[in-house]
């Protein structure tokens, strides 16, 4: 561990402090871990309790920490690195309790801008933290997340100087951005995707030929010109090009919809689909073949723009008009607003087809492909109840390994499990456009989103 360091209250930053972090998230009975917390990231990355592979955290000198795992992680060490695994005072979660991480009382890290202020809705405040025990190049002393909910006030708020920058402009307003002296365009690098999920409760999403008839039914490049920033990339896989692992054998997929038609008439539906049937569960969890429901097809959208999908509704008019040009007649589901629809998402509710995407955390493909395939027990109901054990061993052998030179071709296996079989229907990745004041310089853009502000120089 680097030498020298003070949390934000002063408490020094050392391997106990790493150590009382890493039990709190692990066990509900270590200091720190309260009633009410849970702390799913840690239980997915690492698994819960005396469940997790991290055997054990060890203080095995005052600036050295030692992970001991009960099995191979090739990706270990790029997990420790994620945002939601940063070390937080002792100190500070002891003296206030639950509330610690809430907007009364902030966080308390070790990093070069510390918490000032947090009003719901509204902003969070940083002030730059004068002990920081690294070097910082930027005169930015003070850094405000201002909440503005519409993108045309986000703008406007940019053109009239009231912010100096903000994520994801309107994709029809980055003409302007480009052309003005006064703002210019950074480009976070893509490491992301949108995909469409089925629900493996739909008997008819269970037939491959279906599902490659919908995979062919879209024009992903037309979607891409239409909704997307410049750079953006019609999607054949889960993972991104730029992503090691990515197969670069997979053909394109074809726009194709004489051919889904046909496939769909292979299938048994000459005539195409209006409705489907759902399926029950058998007593162990997983999906029967009993019918228990029949219901009209249905996509549904995602209520919030995401760098991976900017307009959910008007992708999903779009889907919906593709489809019927191949004889599927499906209606545009919603659920509500985004807590609803990833709850939904989370119970298995949404029986049809549905928008979903992905930003990569780490830049290692095991958190792209082990989190949604790699699961060989009961099927997951955030997943769809999908279940493949084949591929899931692909992905927990590659996972399992700690040289990416043996994992890489397992992952391109992968990638041509879930290609040849349609297990989703990937749209397009693409890079996220910044807007900056031509006053603002030095900001460092990363694709995984974890961006620093101590480069960052205002001349405003």
């Amino acid at each position: 561990l680097v030498e020298g360091a003070t949390f934000h209250d002063g408490t020094p930053f050392n391997a106990e402090a790493v150590v009382w972090n890493f039990n709190r998230w692990q066990y509900a009975d270590a200091p720190g871990h309260f009633e009410e917390e849970v702390f799913e990231y840690y239980d997915y990355m690492f698994g819960p309790g005396e469940d997790s592979f991290i055997g054990s955290v060890e203080a095995t000198g005052e600036y050295e920490v030692t992970f001991t795992l009960d099995e191979p992680n090739g990706s270990f060490l790029n997990t420790l690195a994620m945002p939601m695994f940063a070390i937080a005072s002792p100190t500070a979660v002891e003296a206030n309790g639950p509330a610690y991480g809430s907007p009364e009382v902030g966080f308390v890290c070790t990093g070069p801008y510390q918490f000032v202020e947090w009003v719901s809705d509204e902003r969070v405040v940083l002030e730059r933290y004068p002990d920081y025990w690294g070097e910082v190049s930027g005169n930015v002393d003070r850094v405000v997340f201002q909440q503005i909910p519409d993108n045309a006030a986000r703008f406007a708020a940019l053109q009239a100087g009231e912010i100096d920058a903000f994520e994801q402009p309107n994709v029809e307003d980055l003409p302007a951005i480009e052309s003005s002296e006064d703002l210019y365009i950074e480009m976070r690098g893509p490491l992301n995707v949108l995909y469409l999920a089925f629900s493996y409760r739909i008997a008819e999403f269970r037939d491959p030929m279906v599902r490659q008839a919908i995979n062919m039914a879209f024009d992903r490049a037309a979607i891409v010109d239409a909704f997307y920033p410049p750079g953006a990339i019609a999607a054949k896989s889960f993972l991104p090009p730029s992503l090691w692992g990515f197969n670069p054998d997979l053909a394109d997929i074809a726009y194709d919809p004489e051919g889904a038609r046909a496939l769909l008439a292979e299938a048994g539906y000459p005539d195409g689909i209006s409705e489907v049937n759902v399926l029950g569960f058998n007593d162990d969890g997983t999906v029967s073949d009993e019918v228990v429901d029949t219901i009209p097809v249905t996509l549904f959208f995602q209520p919030v723009v995401r760098p991976y999908n900017p307009d959910g509704e008007g992708i999903g008019e779009a889907m919906i008009s593709y489809l019927a040009d191949i004889g599927i007649q499906a209606e545009l589901g919603s659920v509500g607003d985004w807590g609803a629809y990833l709850d939904a998402r989370a119970n298995g509710e949404l029986l049809g087809m549905y928008q979903l995407g992905w930003t990569g955390d780490n830049g290692d493909p095991d958190n792209f492909l082990g989190y949604f395939f790699g699961g060989v027990d009961v099927p997951k109901a955030s997943e769809g109840f999908f279940q493949q054990p084949d591929l899931a061993e692909v992905l927990q052998t590659a996972r399992a390994m700690t040289s990416q030179e043996e994992r890489e071709p397992l992952y391109q296996e992968a990638e041509q499990m879930i290609y040849d079989n349609a297990y989703r229907v990937f749209i397009a990745h693409t890079g996220v456009p910044l807007a900056f004041r031509s006053c603002i310089s030095g900001y460092v853009t990363n694709p995984v989103g974890t961006e620093l502000y101590k480069t960052v120089t205002s001349d405003c």
